[in-house]
């Protein structure tokens, strides 16, 4: 069968299929845990909605970073003789024994960072008084669009989600016993 540019089939069928399993899926499962989301989608319209995003997204390796800093901090307090060699971290020839718990270290602390950014940008949109009425009157009595109801959800999904994925962070540091 002749094949396109892609690698798919010539038809675009494999193509298709490709673009569509993975949205039905996020789909039909969003339709179950969040029964509304399409409509709250829907009224998202203004472009402050971008603004908010691109600033959570901006936000996000400036917090991570500053985790991860939190996280060595206390990794030499467990391990003085670590201090010095920071620039060590994940640097080339690196073991197994010393990569899985320095990834666990580190990557978990991307989910308290994505919150805190979320968090952060939301609290920087209701400051600008034009991106606050604007946000407000897309949410139209819609709780979970709200300033308070979209905190809310953050605080209390994320704070859970971050206090599993920040314990997860804690074993890893406490297991990097060697950086090699």
């Amino acid at each position: 069968m002749p094949r396109d540019q892609a690698g798919g089939a010539a038809d675009g069928s494999s193509s298709r299929k490709a673009q569509n399993v993975n949205p039905l899926l996020i789909q039909k499962a969003l339709d179950k845990l969040r029964p509304g989301w399409r409509n709250r989608k829907a009224k998202q319209k203004s472009p402050w909605n971008l603004v908010c995003m691109l600033v959570g997204l901006g936000l996000l390796p400036v917090l991570w970073y500053a985790l991860f800093q939190a996280a060595w901090g206390l990794h030499v307090q467990l391990y003085p003789e670590h201090g010095a060699l920071k620039k060590e971290f994940w640097s080339a020839g690196i073991s197994l024994r010393a990569f899985i718990p320095s990834f666990l270290m580190l990557m978990p602390l991307s989910v308290p960072a994505t919150m805190a950014a979320l968090l952060s940008a939301n609290c920087l949109m209701w400051l600008i008084p034009a991106a606050r009425r604007t946000m407000e009157a897309e949410a139209a009595g819609d709780r979970e669009m709200t300033f308070s109801g979209s905190n809310a959800g953050l605080i209390k999904w994320g704070g859970v989600a971050s206090a599993a994925c920040i314990i997860l962070s804690m074993i890893g540091l406490a297991t990097l016993k060697s950086l090699k």
